[in-house]
């Protein structure tokens, strides 16, 4: 058979990865599986009897649909370290894992779970023949779908980047530099609504900077400014702009107002900026959860330790931190488990026209459930259309950004939606 045929055919299999070291077990799933197809392809079974040979099988068939692993085999946790290493190592998300034990007492099931970024956890005893092809069967139909949507993510990614003008980083730099915030930035204020009951419960400053190449967010800006006196200006400039409005507009309701800021959270890795920051929050008397940092999955990611203390400290004040563009990139739920941010934001190539999209509706279903299991609060970027605004009420995401509710404008005439009983004009 030649390289092409051979690709066709093995396009047309589902493989399953069975790792355990008892050749009984091998034997007997091959008789249950033997003949099982899906959707008109047929189900290959792949064997290894160690974690070990397991991963040279993975080295080689990077398009396992299915793993089966033992927990306990070479070593007590061979089956865990295989887990992390398809994960952490292979970077492999798509790929259902389903551990397998005969020793629950090693690795209890409610540890594993949650500590594990695995698809079922099961004894062997309780592994009937009909079980197991419907643990089969569920999983190639959730591998499929998990595919599915992330190549619709990456093409809608790759379609939804703005072209951004091409300024040299350090021509860029120094005209920041040596510009004034007060001159140089056009500053827009985004209501955050609650969509259940369309109410305002907080804003989102959105700077953008007037430069010689146009106007530029903030991420650009935060790229091509090197940590230092001038970005660490810049930070304080909008920190100082966030402190000052929450109390404008809290002290104008008589309630406090969660105000969103960028580029903050992503400078706290400097010991300077840090510090300064520190004080500012500390002498801004702001209630808590009044401030909130809008931080990337990359800083949030972050192994610096100066970084997971500022963290720490900023949200001992009160703090809060919001994930931006949740789902545009791939993040495992062990890693948002151990992230714990506040909020997410999910990114608005889910949101627009969701509603007749049953691509996006179906990532958008599961970036909120992920939310909820998490306790964390969802908000839906960019909605445009009363038919997305519902569908996000309905699917139970608490909060939503978008000209469907709330167009952004200046942030003095954010009184008209904070004084007109909360609500947000349609």
């Amino acid at each position: 058979m030649n390289r092409e045929s051979q690709a066709v055919a093995d396009a047309a299999r589902w493989r399953v990865l069975l790792v355990d070291d008892e050749p009984a077990v091998h034997e007997v799933s091959s008789l249950i599986l033997s003949g099982l197809s899906f959707e008109g392809r047929d189900v290959e079974l792949l064997s290894a009897s160690s974690a070990a040979q397991a991963r040279d099988i993975l080295a080689r068939h990077r398009d396992v649909a299915l793993a089966l692993i033992d927990v306990v085999m070479e070593t007590d946790d061979a089956g865990i370290a295989l887990v992390q290493h398809v994960r952490e190592q292979l970077r492999d998300n798509d790929m259902q894992i389903v551990l397998r034990t005969g020793q629950p007492g090693m690795a209890p099931e409610r540890d594993v779970v949650l500590r594990y970024e695995i698809n079922g956890y099961f004894l062997k005893t309780d592994i009937t023949a009909q079980r197991l092809h419907s643990i089969v069967i569920s999983a190639l139909r959730n591998y499929r779908h998990a595919r599915s949507l992330r190549f619709a993510r990456e093409r809608e990614v790759k379609r939804a980047v703005p072209h951004e003008p091409d300024a040299p980083r350090s021509l860029l730099a120094k005209e920041l530099a040596h510009s004034s915030e007060g001159d140089s930035v056009l500053l827009q204020a985004q209501p955050e609504i609650a969509l259940a009951s369309n109410q305002v419960t907080g804003i989102e400053l959105v700077p953008q900077w007037k430069t010689s190449w146009g106007l530029l967010p903030a991420a650009r800006v935060g790229d091509a400014l090197p940590e230092g006196p001038a970005r660490r200006r810049l930070v304080l400039w909008l920190l100082a702009q966030a402190c000052f409005w929450s109390r404008s507009w809290s002290e104008s309701l008589g309630a406090s107002v969660t105000v969103s800021v960028p580029l903050v959270a992503e400078s706290l890795g400097d010991c300077g900026t840090f510090e300064a920051v520190v004080e500012t929050v500390r002498d801004s008397g702001l209630a808590r959860g009044a401030l909130d940092l809008l931080v990337s999955e990359e800083t949030l990611l972050s192994d610096h330790p100066d970084m997971r203390a500022a963290v720490a400290a900023l949200r001992s004040l009160g703090v809060t931190f919001t994930l931006t563009d949740f789902g545009a990139q791939t993040i495992s739920l062990q890693q948002l488990n151990r992230l714990v941010p506040d909020r997410l934001k999910i990114h608005r190539i889910f949101v627009r026209e969701v509603a007749a999209d049953a691509e996006r509706m179906a990532m958008a279903r599961s970036l909120i459930a992920l939310a909820q299991t998490l306790n964390i609060v969802a908000i839906a970027d960019g909605l445009s259309s009363d038919s997305d605004a519902q569908f996000f009420k309905w699917e139970g995401c608490e909060l939503g950004q978008g000209d469907a509710l709330a167009p952004a404008c200046a942030p003095a005439d954010v009184y008209e939606f904070l004084m007109n009983g909360r609500k947000a004009s349609h």
